[in-house]
């Protein structure tokens, strides 16, 4: 502590000797009165827990003991190290053998069987819900009587594609929609559309709708699509359309 008073001393002596800003001589002075208040608090307590270390280090004896300490143990560790990661492929090059390729293939073996369990679950859950859907489905359309039929003819350079559908129900079918599923080559001809709309069909009663196709080559086999209606039960249900009956 004498000796940072000697030092500050000094400096305020080389100051005023120069001649500077009243700025730094604050500074300075501020400092010097920080060190005059806190050092004998703290001063005490840095000496009684740097002190003794300080000490300690300056032996010789303790520092070659120390850094030896160390290196061993820094030497100790990379071994341990080595031996866990290289010493097994290190046997297995002298012995010949290849435990470790086979450990690792049997684990992707593993990995790829899990990952096919897994997506085979899956596409048979999907399937599952698909039928049930289906099956669903199948009972509406049982249940509300509708039966559909498909023809198809020619007309000079067009096919004429008439579905009907025959409401068997007691109840009358509401918003009864006819929408084709074409393939390629089959097209609808100018001014005739892929869906139309039949409206309501009553009790016993068949409505027609009729579709002008174009053919360049395509299969009138391959022509599909579904009647959608909506039942008494207020459910939509969708009927496929049947493969058309071909007339002369």
């Amino acid at each position: 502590m004498v000796g940072g008073i000697n030092t500050f001393n000094i400096l305020n002596s080389i100051v005023l000797a120069i001649g500077t800003s009243p700025f730094v001589k604050f500074g300075m002075e501020f400092w010097q009165e920080l060190e005059d208040l806190l050092g004998p608090i703290l001063g005490p307590i840095v000496r009684g827990i740097f002190e003794p270390v300080y000490r300690t280090f300056e032996d010789p004896l303790f520092r070659t003991q120390a850094l030896s300490a160390i290196i061993w143990t820094a030497m100790i560790v990379g071994g341990l190290v080595f031996v866990a990661y290289e010493v097994p492929s290190f046997l297995s090059w002298i012995m010949g053998s290849q435990t470790s390729p086979v450990r690792k293939q049997a684990a992707a073996k593993s990995n790829e069987t899990r990952a096919h369990r897994q997506s085979a679950e899956r596409r048979a859950a999907s399937r599952s819900i698909v039928d049930a859907a289906r099956e669903k489905q199948q009972a509406f359309v049982d249940a509300s009587g509708v039966k559909v039929q498909s023809k198809i003819r020619r007309q000079r350079d067009e096919l004429i594609l008439s579905v009907f559908v025959n409401n068997g129900s007691e109840h009358q079918i509401d918003m009864v929609v006819v929408d084709l599923d074409l393939p390629a080559d089959i097209d609808t001809s100018t001014g005739s559309f892929r869906m139309q709309r039949l409206g309501t069909v009553p009790p016993g009663q068949t409505e027609i709708a009729e579709f002008r196709l174009r053919e360049r080559g395509g299969d009138i086999n391959a022509i599909g699509g579904h009647v959608e209606f909506l039942g008494a039960s207020y459910e939509v249900s969708k009927i496929p359309l049947p493969t058309p009956e071909i007339e002369e």
